[in-house]
């Protein structure tokens, strides 16, 4: 289930998210396609700890309004609103969202 169409108009920003793929023999990323989202961006600190163990600090926090499988090697970029510092940051982690009322959608720590 996605989030409740009624509550779209809560998302009035867009992101990419290019999925991860593979690392290439140059130890360079790899990323797929590119698919558009609509979004909401907040700011949000929130102290996580990375895949490689490391303290990290988030500064954003995008909200998209569907369940969706985000590794987080992959990457965004922010396309609006126009001129977000930085325009691709790393993504830190990745949540489900959900709860009553058809709130379903995925949250991500940048």
């Amino acid at each position: 289930m996605t989030l409740d169409p009624s509550l779209l108009s809560l998302m009035p920003d867009s992101v990419t998210i290019e999925p991860y793929l593979s690392e290439t023999s140059g130890r360079d990323a790899a990323y797929g396609a590119a698919v558009t989202y609509q979004a909401q961006i907040l700011p949000w600190t929130e102290r996580v700890i990375g895949r490689d163990g490391r303290d990290r600090r988030s500064t954003a926090q995008v909200i998209i309004p569907e369940r969706l499988v985000i590794d987080d090697r992959s990457r965004l970029t922010i396309v609006s609103p126009a001129g977000y510092t930085p325009s691709q940051p790393p993504i830190i982690a990745v949540r489900p969202g959900g709860g009553a009322l058809g709130l379903d959608h995925t949250v991500i720590l940048c």
